[in-house]
């Protein structure tokens, strides 16, 4: 009896010594780091050590700026007359020359001689960018008057005459009009004020040397229809 226990015993364990053969080696044994793990909130994977703990003093970073400006946005300058025409040195002033008039001692249109004023009058027509006679003339009678006519005497005797550059040199036609009859863009207030402001008044200055300001042009009272108003020169 004692002996078929054993056989019987025998037969049982080499069973399990085959099956754990059949199994392969036993998984190996957990180490520290795998229970730390293993212990960790599902999802979390591993620690990120970078990020400082709770109640740390590190700086947060800074978020970037935005450019947004604060409070109330300042109005933004006037542009200085975009379409209007820069002060220029004159390129006609050798021609004028040679027209036998001299600007700096020339007082009023009128009173330059027939000859040479008909030797200006083709500057004149390139300084404002007309193509004929006609951008003051009356075609066959020039003797005419006509209100561009009466407006270019107001010009000659008010700024050739009257005036010169910042340096104290002469100023001709082309010097404010460089081939357009319209030197001034008045589609914006503003601009145009300041480039009165900025060409007209400081780059140029005044044949009796006196200061050369606003009322130089506008009067003491600041008018601002100067051909109509101030010269007598009837609006279209």
């Amino acid at each position: 009896m004692v002996g078929t226990r054993k056989s019987l015993a025998l037969v049982i364990a080499l069973a399990i010594s085959g099956v754990a053969a059949a199994c392969g080696p036993s998984n190996p044994p957990d180490t520290a780091a795998d229970k730390q793990q293993d212990t960790a909130p599902a999802g979390t994977g591993t620690q990120d050590t970078t990020t400082p703990p709770p109640g740390s003093t590190d700086p947060q970073p800074t978020p970037p700026a935005t450019g947004a400006p604060s409070g109330t946005a300042e109005a933004p300058a006037p542009k200085p007359g975009k379409g209007s025409t820069p002060i220029k040195e004159s390129k006609m002033l050798e021609d004028v020359k040679k027209a036998g008039v001299n600007l700096a001692k020339t007082s009023t249109l009128e009173k330059i001689p027939l000859g040479q004023k008909k030797k200006l009058m083709p500057l004149f027509q390139k300084a404002l960018g007309y193509k004929d006679c006609q951008g003051c003339h009356v075609e066959g009678d020039f003797k005419k008057e006509t209100r561009n006519i009466k407006i270019t005497r107001g010009m000659w005797d008010h700024y050739v005459a009257a005036m010169r550059d910042e340096k104290g040199g002469a100023v001709f036609c082309d010097t404010c009009h460089d081939g357009t009859p319209k030197n001034l863009d008045r589609s914006d207030r503003k601009a145009m004020e300041k480039f009165m402001e900025d060409e007209y008044e400081h780059k140029l200055t005044r044949a009796d040397k006196k200061d050369n300001e606003c009322s130089t042009c506008h009067g003491d009272a600041m008018e601002l229809k100067i051909i109509e108003k101030l010269w007598g020169i009837a609006a279209k």
